[in-house]
């Protein structure tokens, strides 16, 4: 009975940890993807307990047991481990993707007609929100209404490809030209 208990709690925990961290990857909330691997982390105790004991008990080789026990306290182990590293990565306001970054500078190139250059691309990500900052080199005789027109274009595409982005461009005058080494 106790046995049928643990495997109907376990199907129960497995299902809401698939939810949470589902959404919580859709949310991009570190939170509810740490409180489904917490909740995957006790589903696979319990199926490891229930496959060892199950083992143990039709060979008769009581070993497996503690062998079974091993991989899933290593199982555990690599789960936590996740969670560290993605919950230190959005306390540390890490970097967007290496291709959320390429999609960026592809949309700020084909947005920035008008201006000689941009330089300067940050970007990073706190909780659920990207952030991004770029400086535009616009020519010296750029009427400030042009410039800005151009940055307005640049901020609405990145916030099309990157909803809730917090964008902003910094206008530069000609004099700040960098070299391709400098950029």
């Amino acid at each position: 009975m106790r046995l049928a208990l643990a495997t109907i709690a376990a199907v129960a925990n497995g299902a809401l940890a698939a939810y949470l961290q589902r959404v919580g990857r859709r949310q991009r909330s570190p939170a509810l993807v740490a409180s489904g691997a917490h909740l995957w982390g006790d589903v696979v105790t319990t199926a490891g307990v229930l496959v060892g004991l199950g083992a143990a008990w039709l060979t008769g080789r009581w070993a497996l047991d503690p062998l079974i026990a091993l991989l899933v306290a290593a199982n555990i182990l690599r789960l936590g481990w996740h969670v560290v590293r993605d919950s230190v990565g959005g306390l540390m306001d890490e970097s967007l993707a290496a291709s959320e970054v390429e999609r960026i500078t592809d949309i700020v190139r084909h947005e920035m007609g008008g201006a000689l250059q941009f330089h300067d691309l940050r970007t990073r990500r706190g909780g659920p929100r990207p952030f991004v900052e770029l400086h535009l080199v616009v020519p010296g005789g750029m009427r400030v209404d042009a410039a800005h027109a151009i940055c307005d274009r640049i901020e609405a595409a990145v916030q099309g490809e990157l909803p809730g982005a917090d964008v902003v461009v910094h206008v530069e005058p000609e004099s700040e030209l960098r070299t391709p080494a400098e950029r």
